[in-house]
C-alpha cells in the first residue's frame, strides 16, 4: 500500500521566503514612505520656523513703535501749555538747575535743549560712541534723542521758595526722592531733583553729583549758568511732572546681531527690540512742506511730525525663500509720528 506524507505546514512552495526581488521592492517602497514623511516633517519644521521668526519680528515692531513712539510723540512738552505751541514757548524759558548741566557742555540728559535733535547715520553723539561693542551704535543708522515732560503730571497747590518745598494736591504722586522733575507755570519752567518726598511735599535741595542740583534758586536766569534768581511758582496754574530724556538708537546686541536700544537720563543702554537692523529717519520742519533728514533741518524748535523707518529681520537663519545668504527674513516699516506739543 502507497502512502503520502503531509508537510504539518502545508506544501513546500508556500512555505519558501520571499525571494530577492521581492525584498529589494519592499525596501524600496518602505525607503519611499519613509521619505515622504521625512519631507512632510521638514516642511512642517520649516513652517513652525518661519511663522515663530515672523511672530517674534512682528513682537518687536509693536514694542519699538509703541514704546518709541510715545516718547516721540511727547517730547518737547514742558507739562503745561495743555499741548499747544505756548508750551513750545514755555519750554524756551527753560533752566536745568541739575549739576549736570551747569557745564558749557551740559550733559545731553540734564537739559530739555529743543526737546528734539537727530543724528544722520555716522555723526556721532555726546550719549553713545559708535563702535563694534555690544550697546555701542552701529555706524550708517540714524538716532534721535527727545526731552520733555514724561508722564502724568500733577498740580502743585503750593509752592514755598523760602522753604523750597512743593505741595502737591495728592499724596499719591508715586515721586520718589532722587527722581528728576520738570514744574512750570505760563511763564516758565525748571528742571531740578527731588531730594526729599513726604507724602504730597517736595522737597528740593543742593547737593553734589551729576544728578544732584547746583542751587535751590528756581528762576530763569540765562545770565548765570546756576540760576540765582528765586521764583514764586503760581500755585494757580503750577504743574509738575517728572522728567525725561531718551536716546534711541541700533546698536550691537546681546546675540551678535543688531537691536534697538534706549538710554533713558544717565542710566545704562537698554536692548528694547532685538531684531531691528536699521532706523532711517526724516522730520517735518514748520515751513516746509517735504519731510528732511536730520542733515538738512535748519531749526529743531520748529520740528513738528517724525517720521520713521524701521527695518526688521528674523533672529534665526535659513527661514527665508532665499538661494543664497544667510536667508533670514526681512522687512520695513514706516510710521509718521506728530509731535502733541508742536501742534496748532
Amino acid at each position: 500500500m502507497k502512502t503520502s506524507r503531509v508537510h504539518p505546514f502545508g506544501s513546500r512552495s508556500r512555505a519558501r521566503g520571499l525571494t530577492l526581488i521581492e525584498l529589494m521592492i519592499s525596501l524600496v517602497l518602505g525607503m519611499v514612505l519613509v521619505g515622504g514623511v521625512l519631507v512632510v516633517f521638514l516642511g512642517s519644521r520649516t513652517t513652525y520656523s518661519t511663522t515663530d521668526n515672523l511672530s517674534k519680528m512682528q513682537d518687536s515692531a509693536r514694542i519699538a513703535f509703541t514704546v518709541m513712539g510715545r516718547e516721540i510723540r511727547e517730547s518737547t512738552g514742558t507739562g503745561c501749555g495743555n499741548g499747544s505751541r505756548s508750551d513750545n514757548a514755555i519750554a524756551k524759558r527753560n533752566k536745568s538747575i541739575l549739576n549736570a548741566a551747569q557745564s558749557a557742555t551740559p550733559a545731553w540728559w540734564s537739559v530739555i535743549g529743543q526737546g528734539i535733535q537727530g543724528y544722520e547715520g555716522g555723526v556721532a553723539s555726546a550719549a553713545v560712541a559708535i563702535g563694534t561693542a555690544v550697546g555701542e551704535r552701529t555706524n550708517g543708522t540714524d538716532a534721535i534723542q527727545v526731552s520733555g515732560a514724561y508722564g502724568a503730571g500733577f498740580t502743585v497747590d503750593v509752592h514755598d521758595n523760602l522753604l523750597n518745598k512743593f505741595t502737591l494736591n495728592t499724596n499719591a504722586s508715586g515721586i520718589n526722592a532722587n527722581d528728576i522733575l520738570i514744574v512750570c507755570d505760563y511763564k516758565q519752567s525748571t528742571i531740578f531733583q527731588a531730594s526729599a518726598v513726604a507724602t504730597n511735599k517736595i522737597s528740593y535741595a543742593a547737593g553734589t553729583g551729576s544728578a544732584k542740583n547746583c542751587g535751590t534758586a528756581l528762576g530763569y536766569d540765562p545770565a548765570n549758568s546756576c540760576p540765582t534768581v528765586y521764583y514764586q511758582y503760581d500755585p494757580l496754574v503750577t504743574r509738575m511732572t517728572r522728567f525725561g530724556a531718551s536716546y534711541w538708537y541700533i546698536g550691537n546686541g546681546t546675540n551678535g546681531r543688531p537691536s534697538l536700544y534706549r538710554i533713558f537720563l544717565a542710566g545704562p543702554p537698554e536692548e528694547i527690540s532685538p531684531g531691528v537692523s536699521d532706523m532711517q529717519i526724516t522730520y517735518l520742519q514748520d515751513g516746509i512742506a517735504a519731510y528732511q533728514k536730520a542733515s538738512d533741518i535748519t531749526d529743531w524748535g520748529k520740528i513738528l511730525a517724525v517720521r520713521l523707518t524701521l527695518s526688521f529681520e528674523s533672529q534665526d537663519q535659513g527661514v527665508s525663500t532665499a538661494s543664497s545668504g544667510d536667508r533670514r527674513i526681512g522687512t520695513a516699516t514706516t510710521s509718521t509720528i506728530l509731535l502733541r506739543n508742536r501742534t496748532l
